[in-house]
């Protein structure tokens, strides 16, 4: 069940963080990196409180807690910062080349890559929120 919650609250996530994204970087031209971590930022606030009030009904010490989640957070996006320059470098060329125009305008390939790093976060922090942040046993070492 944690997982299935787990996925709900990371729609959510995803849709805040892809829309920060998508305005930042898509509308504003702000830098990719920064605004996929704005974007980050703001879907990790939702994340915890989803988490640790609904998913995990967590009963863990707040200030231990978020320090692991904020490590976790790290972690996480360091593999997806890595995972969106190598998707960003391999994309960006071949969309350029064979999307149209006027497809290019709503979507720049460094978006697409910013997919397939969410892929790749939501894998990593799952496992370490599930077993590590929010795990009931680290209530007792509190």
């Amino acid at each position: 069940m944690h997982f299935l919650k787990y996925n709900l609250i990371g729609i959510l996530n995803t849709l805040i963080s892809l829309l920060v994204v998508w305005i930042l970087y898509q509308l504003f031209s702000l830098n990719l990196i920064l605004s996929n971590f704005l974007g980050f930022v703001a879907g990790a606030i939702n994340s915890y409180l989803c988490n640790r009030i609904w998913n995990f009904k967590s009963q863990n010490k707040k200030r231990s807690e978020v320090i692991r989640f904020i490590i976790v957070f790290l972690i996480a996006y360091l593999v997806n910062l890595f995972v969106l320059k190598l998707c960003d470098n391999l994309l960006s060329d071949y969309f350029m080349k064979t999307l149209p125009t006027a497809i290019l305008t709503w979507v720049k390939p460094g978006y697409i890559a910013n997919l397939f790093a969410n892929i790749a976060y939501v894998l990593v922090s799952y496992s370490l929120f599930r077993f590590w942040v929010f795990s009931p046993k680290n209530s007792k070492d509190n």
